[in-house]
């Protein structure tokens, strides 16, 4: 994706990290190998599970095959939103991670991009460089997502266009089976580098890095995928809302809240066990907000994306939900300071 905001800095200092060897092991090795790990496993697997059914339905077109496309689409895109929050590793390489999905696309290049390929030559797509040079809006969710929903698009009746298709997430397997792999064979602190040669904790930078990328992500979610769509401070325009032509887009938000409560919960010991010896308060806090904000999510009625609901609608149903993940911003921001972490936020007035 393309749209994260720097809404914070998070400094990485050696000397701030007080702390015995290996302290950070278990939340950094929950994360990594029930999170990350298993989520990119998942992520990869529906991946070639789209591949497979892409391919069934150029070699048989029909709307059952295509109906089974579009639902592999949704699974894989939903397997996206448990490992979307970590912009770190492996996914970083060939810019595969904006690849993956490539939004908000304010100005259509997607559907630019793709009529321009679909009228061309399809060999050119079998050239062994084509896709590590191909724009990112083409390589991904988002091109997938147009060439099945988007009305400009009709592979059904074009093999030429059900070529792309086919080419697309044939990369698109590739790309997320090349992240999963290298997940397997290594851990977080194998991306982590002592460029000063100062020497550092690699674990806690590791770590640091995840809490980062948790609280940017969570930051993303309450202003692009839910403030920026409906309109919340300013004009509603449901098209920046993610995924919203397979409408997916309230789906993805409800997925990302439920990933942040197993980010805080997995390890021996995990964040949350962590928190509470130091901060029992304050993780308690996190804990019942983490929480809060699922149950409001999974509250919002099915169609809340959908047209045929005014702008002010909208918005007020959406108020609990921008506070509260607003309040999970700040005791997030606090707890990590108070482990020990020391981080710059600069947070949007107005919740």
């Amino acid at each position: 994706m393309n749209y994260f905001p720097k809404l914070l800095a998070l400094a990485i200092s050696t000397t701030s990290f007080m702390v015995s060897a290996g302290e950070w092991q278990g939340p950094l090795g929950g994360i990594t190998n029930q999170v990350i790990k298993q989520g990119y496993s998942v992520f990869s697997d529906s991946s070639q599970q789209l591949q497979q059914a892409t391919q069934a339905f150029c070699a048989a077109p029909s709307d059952q095959s295509l109906l089974q496309a579009q639902t592999a689409f949704q699974t894989n895109a939903l397997d996206w939103q448990q490992v979307q929050w970590l912009n770190f590793g492996p996914v970083t390489y060939f810019m595969r991670y904006y690849a993956f999905e490539y939004w908000p696309d304010k100005k259509g290049v997607t559907q630019r991009q793709l009529r321009a390929l679909a009228q061309g030559d399809p060999a050119v797509m079998d050239a062994p460089k084509f896709w590590t040079s191909a724009s990112i809006a083409v390589r991904g969710l988002t091109a997938v997502e147009s060439l099945l929903y988007h009305p400009d698009f009709t592979p059904s009746e074009s093999a030429t266009q059900c070529q792309l298709l086919q080419k697309v997430t044939a990369h698109h397997f590739d790309s997320a089976n090349a992240v999963a792999k290298q997940w397997q064979e290594a851990k977080a602190q194998d991306w982590v580098f002592d460029e000063e040669g100062s020497g550092f904790d690699a674990e806690s930078v590791a770590l640091e890095q995840f809490l980062q990328q948790w609280i940017e992500h969570m930051s993303a979610v309450k202003d692009a995928k839910l403030e920026t769509p409906i309109g919340y401070n300013s004009r509603e325009n449901l098209k920046l809302a993610e995924f919203y032509r397979s409408d997916l887009s309230l789906k993805a938000i409800q997925r990302n809240l439920q990933s942040y409560r197993e980010i805080y919960h997995v390890g021996s010991p995990s964040l949350y066990d962590m928190a509470l010896q130091k901060s029992p308060e304050l993780a308690q806090q996190l804990e019942e907000q983490l929480t809060k904000n699922i149950k409001i999510a999974l509250q919002l009625p099915d169609d809340y994306f959908q047209s045929g609901r005014t702008q002010e609608e909208r918005v007020e149903l959406a108020i609990p939900l921008v506070k509260s993940i607003s309040n999970s911003q700040t005791y997030l921001a606090n707890l990590v300071t108070t482990l020990g972490f020391q981080i710059g936020f600069n947070s949007r007035d107005g919740d």
